[in-house]
């Protein structure tokens, strides 16, 4: 089989399975693409697992956090990793996979240091649940013509695009910060995931899930239990976040679903959501 002249015969012989619906020029876009994933814990860490395995050779990590023993029902931890950091944990993984992978890490994301970030960046997946990080990320994605993908863990398939022709991040999400300068917003102590999380469980069929054991979903909305978060739905929500970043972002054959439309499905009622906030 034929092969790119500057692969080496190690990763020919890790994606020569792609191969198919993959052919070898898109391999090679989809190597060389440098993807920036802010936030690495459910979705964004098993997204960087599976990247990698795809063939994509270049990327910018960035997470503040460290494993705890909340995060071992869904994200890619052990008993072993709890206390360290999240970047380096799933750095070490991804240079395991592939040790030629070139990983750029940022602990954390400012508005003195996002430039910077974004610039080495073609496209950005946002699977964070810092909000005044989010917002930073977005207002430069837009501003740099940086394609920005966002989905969230919740009980159905779905994800959507971020650009210059979508509605913006702030808008989206009926934000109070939108004439905010950064600096106002850093000082804003109201900007939580209470802001955000609610809205998406207004897609058809979240809420019910949610509710199964009745009370669960009310105490959340009240701050008295954790955001739910099972290892299926973000596990298939990483998956499908890969397709959309490779097949929509990198290769380009597949139509960008643009905020704030949701095309997507309810695998558990079996039914398409097709949705607009």
């Amino acid at each position: 089989m034929k092969k790119i002249v500057n692969w080496s015969n190690s990763y020919f012989a890790r994606i020569h399975r792609n191969l198919g619906p993959i052919t070898l020029s898109e391999q090679e876009e989809i190597r060389k693409t440098h993807v920036g994933i802010f936030g690495l814990g459910g979705l964004g860490g098993s997204l960087a697992e599976q990247l990698a395995r795809a063939g994509c050779q270049n990327f910018i990590i960035c997470d503040h956090d460290k494993f705890d023993e909340s995060n071992l029902n869904r994200q890619i931890c052990t008993l072993e990793d709890l206390g360290r950091n999240k970047i380096d944990v799933i750095e070490q993984l991804l240079l395991k996979i592939d040790p030629q992978t070139k990983i750029q890490k940022y602990f954390e994301i400012s508005k003195e240091n996002i430039l910077r970030i974004i610039k080495n960046i073609d496209i950005a997946i946002l699977t964070l649940d810092d909000l005044i990080a989010s917002i930073i990320i977005a207002r430069q994605c837009r501003k740099k013509n940086v394609p920005l993908l966002e989905s969230w863990g919740i009980p159905c398939l779905w994800a959507w695009w971020f650009t210059p022709k979508s509605i913006d991040y702030e808008t989206c999400y009926d934000l109070p910060t939108y004439n905010m300068s950064i600096e106002e917003i850093e000082r804003f102590d109201q900007l939580t995931l209470q802001l955000i999380l609610p809205k998406l469980f207004q897609i058809p069929g979240v809420k019910e899930t949610y509710d199964r054991e009745q009370g669960i979903f009310q105490d959340f909305l009240n701050g008295k239990h954790p955001s739910p978060s099972f290892a299926p739905f973000v596990n298939i929500t990483s998956s499908y976040l890969l397709v959309e970043l490779i097949f929509a972002g990198i290769l380009k054959i597949k139509q960008k679903i643009l905020a704030p439309r949701i095309l997507g499905f309810d695998y558990l009622r079996m039914k398409m959501i097709d949705f607009t906030f």
